[in-house]
């Protein structure tokens, strides 16, 4: 409340509130605090859950501040799917106030967080001290893509930023999880649709059973989006179905 407020509620005034405020040490709001009118709860920094959030921030959220005197931090998309909007709710709810706004089913979500969620601010990767299985579940929910392919499991994520693909690649090859990363389209090539690429387009990508099983494995304990948890689920059974009737034919 403000003080104007305070001492409404005591019948006193405005001075004589301050006063006391000031005798007692406490601290008056600035100028960018009294507008914020939804004060959202502070980021604890586990390891893991920031690491999520960068993840699924470089893949698929706005954030920003309207000003830099801002104490207001804000994360925001546009998507078509439900579920997205769901793993937003799931994700950052206990932090701060959403809006949602829909029109024809294109929803539109904010997020306004406390300045604790700084760490969201910066678009340009940086490797250093991530927990790197809940970041690319959080890459992945964002841009990565399960599928079967001709009647077995793959697993790919395109994007424009090399930098975190090879960060990525690099690191399943740590985990002896076989991968492939290559350019697939170049800046300038034509499109299907008639425009052409800005920048190169890459993918990693996973195909080999025994090693998308265990990308899976190691991914799913920090999966959110509905979706993708449905379609790892239906590759993980063809992995193993085909693993099964391999060893059947071994033996």
């Amino acid at each position: 409340m403000s003080p104007y407020k305070i001492a409404a509620i005591y019948n006193c005034s405005f001075t004589t509130v301050t006063n006391r405020m000031k005798e007692l040490g406490i601290k008056f709001k600035d100028h960018s605090e009294a507008r914020i009118k939804y004060h959202g709860k502070d980021f604890k920094n586990d390891l893991s859950e920031k690491s999520y959030m960068i993840g699924f921030r470089l893949g698929d959220l706005n954030v920003y501040k309207k000003t830099p005197q801002s104490k207001v931090i804000i994360a925001r998309c546009h998507t078509t799917d439900t579920n997205q909007v769901n793993l937003l709710k799931k994700v950052f709810k206990k932090y701060g106030k959403i809006t949602i706004s829909e029109n024809n089913c294109h929803y539109h979500v904010n997020i306004h967080l406390n300045r604790t969620f700084n760490f969201l601010l910066t678009k340009k990767f940086c490797s250093r001290g991530l927990d790197f299985y809940p970041f690319v579940t959080g890459y992945t929910e964002a841009e990565g893509c399960f599928q079967l392919n001709q009647g077995k499991a793959r697993f790919k994520i395109d994007s424009y930023d090399v930098d975190v693909l090879k960060y990525i690649s690099r690191e399943l090859s740590k985990r002896n999880i076989d991968n492939k990363i290559r350019k697939i389209s170049t800046s300038g090539t034509l499109r299907s649709n008639g425009t052409r690429f800005t920048q190169d387009l890459w993918r990693v990508d996973i195909n080999k059973a025994e090693d998308l099983e265990r990308f899976i494995v190691a991914i799913r304990p920090f999966m959110v989006h509905k979706k993708y948890m449905e379609r790892s689920e239906i590759c993980l059974k063809n992995i193993r179905h085909r693993l099964l009737r391999r060893s059947r034919d071994e033996r």
